[in-house]
């Protein structure tokens, strides 16, 4: 799962790219062009740690500041980021948080055929309260759930710009590390090696062939008391990607999905998983995202595992040359494997964009959340309202 850190810094570094900020670098001597950016905001959460009852109601205000620099010689880029998120809670001081994100990316073509591309990523990050592996706990932790992630990751590609077929082979590292909450968290600290081969056959028409493979090995810290959680999860998908011109964009995968416990106590799976994103902009100023994915996914609470379908239907509308909006639906389904439960998450989420200068952006925003569950106290309603304030040089 992604840090909500992780999703506000890459936010920001792609401001950039959508209606307004057109952030200034800095260009130093070294090669390096440094571009520092400011996300503030301040928001009202009717329900901040996400409970059926007795239900908690905040103003916070959130800063991100972050900072990327950039080499590009032609042949090799050099990229580094880092940023901070730090969230204050004005009637519920024990659900502040300082979250912290710093990475770095190296990718070069060693010849005509061949590139390299390497990353790695570390987040020192949290789960709100009721949220992740605290939900339905219903106020009984008294500060949100601490966790570090780390990942590094990897391909090689061999095939030339030109040519139709590319072959790349990649290999990822990630560990996850709960910090506190102990008595609930200990049994998910876990590490994953994943190996994996793409190959792409471009059909000279937009559109890219694409087949899949990888296994990925996960390991869990501590044994689970209800039985080990260790398993190789092994999937392979074809599809295709295409980009057939600036009006209509996207993925299609689908393929098979094998997850193999080591202990015989817990249920294997095996069947269909998809991925799909489709962006189309009838006209250059107006665009509709779907997109769809199907998989299993190990559990942060009961359970052997949880088949995951999700659903998502988006528009955004330039309005003019300074204001933008969007509407966006989110639709996740999650049918419990080894327990007795089947869960709901149904999100909406409006907004609105404000160029009001080169360097400044403020958003407005609303997101209502509906959560059901076949279990007593997961089910929660919850209602967000904020506005945002984008800085760049």
């Amino acid at each position: 799962m992604k840090s909500k850190l992780a999703i506000m810094v890459a936010l920001a570094c792609a401001s950039s790219q959508v209606l307004a900020v057109d952030p200034q670098t800095i260009q130093t001597e070294s090669g390096f062009d440094i571009t520092p950016l400011l996300t503030t905001g301040l928001k009202y959460d009717d329900n901040v740690t996400s409970t059926a009852t007795d239900e908690i109601d905040s103003w916070v205000l959130t800063v991100v500041p972050s900072l990327k620099a950039r080499a590009d010689d032609g042949v090799t880029v050099y990229e580094f980021n880092a940023g901070v998120f730090s969230g204050t809670y004005f009637d519920s001081s024990d659900d502040n948080f300082i979250d912290t994100n710093i990475g770095g990316l190296f990718d070069t073509r060693l010849s005509e055929q061949s590139k390299v591309n390497l990353k790695a990523d570390l987040v020192w990050g949290h789960e709100d309260r009721g949220t992740g592996i605290t939900e339905g706990l219903n106020n009984d932790q008294d500060e949100p759930t601490r966790l570090n992630n780390q990942t590094v990751s990897g391909y090689y590609e061999y095939g030339a710009k030109a040519a139709p077929a590319r072959i790349r082979f990649g290999a990822k590292y990630f560990n996850k590390e709960y910090m506190n909450q102990r008595e609930v968290t200990q049994f998910r600290d876990y590490d994953s090696l994943l190996g994996g081969v793409n190959f792409y056959y471009d059909t000279q028409s937009g559109t890219t062939a694409v087949f899949q493979a990888s296994s990925e090995d996960i390991s869990y810290d501590i044994v689970d008391p209800t039985a080990p959680r260790d398993s190789t999860d092994t999937n392979y998908k074809v599809g295709a990607e295409w980009q057939i011109s600036a009006l209509t964009s996207g993925e299609a995968k689908i393929g098979y999905q094998k997850k193999d416990f080591d202990d015989a106590g817990r249920e294997d799976f095996s069947g269909v998983a998809w991925t799909v994103n489709a962006n189309w902009s009838p006209l250059s100023y107006t665009s509709f995202n779907v997109g769809t994915g199907r998989k299993a996914k190990d559990p942060l609470q009961g359970g052997d595992y949880i088949k995951e379908t999700t659903y998502l239907v988006g528009w955004t509308h330039n309005w003019s040359e300074s204001i933008q909006t969007n509407l966006s639906y989110n639709r996740m389904e999650e049918d419990y494997v080894g327990l007795v439960r089947e869960d709901t998450n149904d999100s909406y989420t409006a907004g609105v964009k404000y160029a009001f200068r080169r360097f400044m952006d403020i958003s407005l925003y609303g997101t209502v959340t509906d959560k059901t569950s076949t279990v007593e106290g997961i089910e929660f309603d919850r209602n967000i309202i904020g506005i945002n304030f984008d800085f760049s040089l």
